[in-house]
Parts: C-alpha cells; structure tokens; sequence
C-alpha cells in the first residue's frame, strides 16, 4: 500500500532544540530533541491524511519527512521509530479526532 498524500498540512514545528534549551545542550539532547520534534510532526500529518501504523512501510515514511520539507530532517531508523511510537498513541487514544 502506498501513502496517501499529506493533504492536511504540515502541522507547526515546534521550537528548536537550541531556542527551547539554549547553548548548553549537547549535541545528543540536540538531536534527540529535534528527531522527536520531526517523528511527531510526521505523525500528525500521518494522522491526519488517515494512515495507519500497520500500513507504512520504511519508504513510506522517509517519504512522509521528506514531503513535510522540515529542514535538515533526514529520515533514519531512530527517526521511523519514533514517528511509529507517535503515530501509535494516536491511533491508540479514542479522544483524539481529526475534525
């Protein structure tokens, strides 16, 4: 199955990593923070263009990032992972809708 395309939007991105934490940060909190930022991001957008989690494959969400245009994003195996677990809360909480 291949994925839909992402019709609703790319959602806000968050702050980045060094304006919510400052110059302090090491270079992991940086990109741990901003992987999470992107993964969540994704899988909204992923959410929101009714996919589902046991219907993406690798390539399709590589493709979901690259199609948000989120700079400096590079899909990785940490980054699908986390776009998964995302994705899976979503999925998994009956109170959350797209309207």
């Amino acid at each position: 199955m291949s994925a839909r395309a992402l019709d609703t939007g790319i959602p806000p991105l968050p702050p980045t990593a060094r304006d919510v934490f400052g110059a302090d940060l090491t270079a992991d909190q940086a990109v741990t923070y901003n992987r999470g930022r992107v993964a969540t991001c994704t899988a909204v957008a992923l959410y929101r263009s009714g996919q589902q989690l046991d219907e993406l494959s690798d390539d399709e969400l590589d493709t979901a990032v690259r199609a948000l245009k989120f700079p400096y994003s590079r899909p990785s195996e940490e980054t699908r992972a986390a776009i998964r677990a995302a994705l899976g809360v979503l999925e998994a909480d009956p109170t959350i809708r797209v309207i």
